[in-house]
């Protein structure tokens, strides 16, 4: 039995693999005590935990107290070619993302999408080398800006929207916002295609459920592709 934890901005996520599957999920606002005491039950053999909040082996006491525990970071050794400039930046859950990916899509060019507070494109070749990608603002992120930098526009929530164009200010915003977002994720797929084909496009994030259904290529969607990505680089680690 594994434990992963992944700490993402907004919420910190942990799964419990068991033969190498995942047995359950768990959700708390942060990789801390709150989430090993919903935890208690389970007792793993090995733990790997990644936090694109920052941290080192004193913040996450509680976990290298419970199991041997990996604090996933720049110096540990990934199952890819990362050719990042720096590696130190590089937020972990990105290469986790494709790393998770790949064991879905063992061959191929891969495009990974994670809709999340902020929307990623990380490219991973069929030689296996990290090459890198995009960070571009979430669609929530973009409704709050339109607030924040404004006078007069109110903060929208307009997931929902499927208008070509609004007819009052909210649903303008609304149209804005999503169209924009959904024309940049397809414009992206048909740039990276030019160079990187035939390209395999995996999907998640808490925002992926918006985009599934616009996206005009292809692809295959997983909500776990970053657990599924850490717990390979934790099983990857045994053997290093």
């Amino acid at each position: 039995m594994e434990l992963v934890i992944d700490e993402g901005n907004t919420l910190a996520k942990a799964a419990i693999f068991i033969n190498n599957g995942i047995h359950k999920i768990l959700r708390a606002d942060s990789a801390d005590e709150e989430l090993r005491d919903m935890l208690l039950d389970f007792k793993p053999e090995q733990i790997i935990i990644s936090s694109v909040r920052g941290g080192d082996e004193k913040r996450f006491t509680i976990w290298t107290e419970l199991a041997p525990t990996l604090v996933f970071d720049q110096y540990t050794p990934v199952p890819v070619i990362n050719k990042y400039r720096t590696p130190e930046t590089l937020g972990r859950d990105r290469i986790a993302g494709v790393i998770g990916a790949r064991f879905l899509q063992p061959e191929g060019n891969l495009l990974v999408i994670d809709a999340g507070t902020c929307i990623t494109f990380d490219l991973l070749t069929d030689e296996n080398h990290y090459l890198g990608g995009r960070i571009s603002p979430g669609a929530a992120m973009r409704f709050k800006a339109l607030h924040h930098f404004t006078g007069a526009l109110p903060e929208v929530d307009g997931f929902n929207s499927e208008t070509l164009f609004g007819n009052d200010t909210l649903s303008s915003i609304a149209s804005g916002v999503m169209n924009g977002y959904r024309d940049e994720v397809n414009a992206a797929i048909d740039e990276f295609s030019l160079q990187f084909s035939p390209l395999f496009i995996g999907l998640c994030g808490g925002e992926a459920r918006y985009l599934v259904n616009h996206i005009k290529k292809e692809i295959f969607a997983n909500q776990n592709l970053v657990l599924l990505g850490l717990h390979k680089i934790l099983k990857f680690n045994e053997k290093v």
